[in-house]
C-alpha cells in the first residue's frame, strides 16, 4: 500500500476548486469512493488501497457556490456527494441524522442537498453537510475499508479529511 501525504499541506479551501482531488481519512488513510466501480446509486467508503489500484474511482471534483459552500462531485460517475434520498430522481430526504448514509446520487437537481461548508484546521478539513449539524466520517474506523456516513461535528480523526491533488 503507498502512503498518502497531503501535497500542498498549506493549502486553503480556494485551492480545492483547482482540478481534481483525492479525499483520504486523516484516521485510517482511506481513500474515499463508491462502494462499486459502476456507475449507479452507492454508498461510499473509504478504503486503504493504493490509488492506482482505484481505476480512477478516486477523483473528486469541488464546485465554489455563491455562498461559499461546495458541491462535491465524483469525476468517473459524474454524480453527487449528498445524504440518501427517498428516491434517485427527487431531492426529498428521510434519513439526514447521526449514521445517515452517504451516496453518489444524480443532478444536479434543484433542491438537492448537495452542498458542503469544508473546514479547516492545520493540514486537515472537515466536510459538513449545509444547514445541518453533521460532517463526513468513518462508521467503523478501525476496518481497512469503512462505510462513510453523517457523524457529530467532532474534531476527531475519525471526521477529518486530508484533500490533495490526485496523482496521476
Amino acid at each position: 500500500m503507498m502512503a498518502v501525504e497531503p501535497t500542498n499541506p498549506h493549502s486553503t479551501t480556494e485551492d480545492l476548486t483547482n482540478g481534481e482531488k483525492m479525499i483520504v481519512s486523516a484516521l485510517s488513510g482511506g481513500v474515499l469512493i463508491p462502494d462499486s466501480f459502476v456507475n449507479k446509486r452507492q454508498h461510499l467508503k473509504a478504503l486503504r488501497e493504493d490509488y492506482a489500484e482505484l481505476k480512477d474511482n478516486h477523483r473528486w471534483t469541488f464546485t465554489r457556490t455563491g455562498d461559499g459552500t461546495f458541491v462535491v462531485q465524483h469525476v468517473g460517475s459524474e454524480r453527487f456527494l449528498e445524504p440518501l434520498r427517498k428516491a434517485e430522481n427527487s431531492p426529498v430526504y428521510e434519513n439526514i441524522r447521526y449514521q445517515g448514509p452517504i451516496l453518489l446520487e444524480t443532478g444536479p437537481l434543484a433542491g438537492a442537498r448537495n452542498e458542503w461548508e469544508i473546514r479547516r484546521r492545520g493540514p486537515h478539513y472537515q466536510i459538513a453537510l449545509r444547514d445541518s449539524r453533521y460532517v463526513v466520517g468513518l462508521t467503523h474506523p478501525d476496518h481497512s475499508d469503512s462505510w462513510v456516513t453523517l457523524l457529530d461535528p467532532w474534531w476527531s480523526a475519525d471526521r477529518l479529511w486530508i484533500i490533495q491533488d490526485a496523482p496521476d
